[in-house]
């Protein structure tokens, strides 16, 4: 008995002693330094020398100014970094020994305002004010007045929302001072919207075939046919209005008041302010604010459920790719560059068998100021996402192979040549004898640039979003892949 008690002891004594040591740590041995006249890069630099410890960052993150002076004696490597990268609103991950860099998007920032009428100055109680494409927004209350907390420490768009009233976006920088100060925001009347109100109250819109039809169509186009958009519902789409462009199909959507979507894939009710929809020769633009709200899960098994349908969504998306782009971590976040050329023989938009480097396609540039560079691009781009291959579905509509063999795209006559995965190597891109059903190929998008050198922010988005134009595997999942800026994958 006794000797199998001391056996115990030493088994959880052993136990203990390997959680101990695999809970240590580099960052917890101590270090003497001092700091004189320093930019936080030259620090963490002085910090690898003394300590060994491997830093892994974007410089674009970190400002080399200020410089500071600080002072450590025999204090743990922790707690020096997280001093450090405070001064600068940055946070670190300790991966396999590497301390990799981030920064942080959210800070205690709080806006706070009035909504009035702008002739009479009258409170507009319950307008929806919102941090577009976010879950951070609120109603104005009975006095017309609303405070937003946590708002991320980037620039965003502050967008206001009343029935009746021209919807207002007020772009903040990420340096505006906010906690001080208290808006004061006038909408005006908007007459067309009154009439359309007017009407609808006084009797349901009936909708023609001609509308029915339309209405159908923009289902498809706006919420896309990805499995999410299956499971993506329009709530009102009696304020919708539809007009036919020409003999060709083309035709354009506005909307009388906000459109409410309720995305049963991912757990979100967005509402989208829509101020035009327009599909034209087989390419389609949305301009509009959305405001996300968690829906509420009834069980735990949805909420994982979303939880992965969410980090799915994200995996390979514009806002991933443009996060990659700006973090210079394309290749290994998964995606593939190449340039898409017009072939005036074959009427076909081709892909070269050997592509130039990425540097020689697209390019990141800075501009004077923070979060804000231009995305130049030499060409319209084929984006390859690695991570995830496109679904049957897809293939099935928009995938079919040529008389030459190239499997390319269908989507509005744009082409491709196709990389093939992996697990199928062969020394062309001819695949005769292959179905493109049979073939499983690697989720791939096009962006075609109406303006070559177009603004993007951080964290991931166009801030000009007529600027481009997409198709392929990012048109498939559409608006039901749509995810707030303030979703952060694990």
């Amino acid at each position: 008995m006794v000797r199998k008690f001391l056996i115990s002891i030493l088994i959880f004594s052993s136990i203990k002693a390997y959680a101990q040591e695999a809970e240590e740590s580099n960052l917890d041995s101590r270090i003497t330094v001092q700091f004189n006249g320093v930019s936080i890069p030259n620090a963490l630099r002085q910090i690898d020398k003394l300590s060994g410890v491997k830093f892994s960052y974007n410089s674009n993150i970190i400002s080399r100014e200020p410089k500071f002076d600080r002072s450590y004696r025999n204090e743990s490597l922790r707690v020096i970094i997280e001093d450090l990268l405070s001064m600068a609103n940055l946070y670190y991950r300790e991966v396999a020994g590497t301390v990799i860099i981030l920064k942080n998007i959210y800070s205690e920032r709080k806006i706070s305002g009035r909504v009035i009428d702008k002739d009479s100055e009258a409170p507009l109680a319950y307008a929806s004010v919102f941090i577009e494409r976010s879950t951070l927004g609120v109603a104005t209350d009975l006095k017309g007045e609303f405070e937003i907390e946590n708002i991320p420490d980037i620039g965003f768009n502050l967008v206001i929302s009343y029935v009746g009233y021209k919807p207002k976006s007020i772009p903040f920088n990420y340096k505006q001072e906010l906690d001080n100060v208290n808006f004061v925001i006038k909408l005006e009347v908007d007459p067309v919207a009154l009439e359309s109100i007017y009407v609808v109250s006084k009797s349901r819109k009936r909708k023609s075939y001609e509308a029915r039809n339309l209405f159908r169509r923009f289902k498809t186009e706006f919420l896309g046919q990805s499995d999410n958009a299956k499971k993506c519902k329009i709530v009102n789409p009696e304020v919708l209005n539809f007009e036919v462009l020409d003999s060709l199909g083309n035709y354009r959507v506005t909307a009388d008041d906000i459109l409410f979507i309720e995305n049963n894939a991912l757990g979100y009710r967005v509402g989208y302010i829509l101020e035009e929809f327009k599909y034209e020769n087989g390419l389609k633009s949305s301009i509009g604010s959305a405001k996300f709200e968690e829906m509420r899960a009834r069980s735990r098994k949805r909420y994982n459920r979303w939880e992965n349908a969410r980090e799915k969504a994200y995996n390979g998306s514009v806002r991933h790719f443009l996060n990659a782009m700006l973090n210079g971590t394309t290749d290994e976040e998964g995606f593939s560059l190449n340039l898409i050329q017009y072939d005036s023989v074959t009427a076909e938009y081709t892909t070269p068998l050997n592509p130039p480097p990425i540097e020689e396609i697209i390019e990141v540039r800075k501009t004077d100021t923070d979060y804000l560079f231009t995305l130049h691009a030499e060409s319209d781009l084929e984006i390859t996402y690695r991570g995830e291959y496109e679904d049957s579905g897809y293939k099935k509509l928009y995938r079919s192979t040529s008389r030459s063999g190239n499997i390319k795209y269908t989507d509005r006559k744009v082409r491709s040549s196709i990389s093939l995965t992996d697990s199928l190597s062969l020394s062309s891109y001819q695949t005769i004898g292959l179905d493109a059903n049979e073939v499983e190929i690697f989720q791939k998008s096009i962006i075609f640039f109406e303006n070559r050198d177009t603004p993007i922010v951080f964290p991931g988005q166009f801030t000009n979003p007529r600027d481009v134009l997409f198709s392929g595997w990012w048109r498939w999942g559409a608006f039901s892949d749509f995810l707030p800026l303030n979703y952060r994958p694990d």
